[in-house]
């Protein structure tokens, strides 16, 4: 994890790209399509969701008043810092397989 490179030409992805267009992303010398990793996808949004669980829990104690609106606030802005973040450090690019366009059995 955290290679940043493009598996073709091993040309490094800028942070920024990899963040803004994480959906449509290609590989700035060759051009060609990449994405993110399962791995990174779902490690960042492991890191994210514990983030939002200890920040509501963290503004639950700490608040008297809207008790239950500034944990869900606290909990999403937790979440979207944190799984952000740990994708500008740890992304991995992988080339871009694009979905089968039919059921892959045989026809008879």
């Amino acid at each position: 994890m955290s290679n940043r490179a493009c598996p073709l030409c091993f040309a490094k992805v800028p942070r920024t790209l990899v963040l803004t267009r994480a959906d449509d992303l290609a590989c700035p010398s060759c051009r060609t399509p990449l994405e993110l990793s399962r791995s990174s996808r779902v490690l960042s949004t492991l890191v994210g969701l514990l983030a939002g669980f200890v920040a509501a829990h963290l503004v639950f104690d700490v608040t008297t008043t809207g008790r239950w609106a500034l944990p869900m606030v606290g909990a999403v802005l937790a979440y979207a810092f944190a799984s952000a973040l740990l994708l500008y450090f740890v992304a991995d690019l992988v080339q871009h397989k694009p979905p089968a366009g039919h059921f892959p059995h045989s026809h008879k």
